[in-house]
């Protein structure tokens, strides 16, 4: 086919795979951005409820003051 048409040689086709090219590269950002917010919620989530549950433990005082201040320093990090 003649380049008079102004396509690349590929046609219709040509047009197709490069849309179909850009909507998965933006499905990719898009999943990246959600995963890695989710792991940030996830991750703060979990922090928060074993400082909770530290809190709880000290508050019966089933640990000693050293181990609430060492393991809330672990929990933070």
């Amino acid at each position: 086919m003649p380049m008079m048409y102004g396509g690349y040689g590929m046609g219709w086709f040509g047009g197709i795979f490069m849309m179909l090219i850009q909507l998965a590269l933006l499905g990719l950002v898009i999943y990246w951005a959600v995963s890695a917010g989710m792991k940030n919620a996830i991750k703060e989530s979990s922090s928060s409820n074993a400082l909770e549950i530290l809190k709880s433990r000290y508050a019966r005082n089933e640990i000693t003051d050293d181990e609430y201040k060492r393991l809330k320093e672990e929990i933070s990090r």
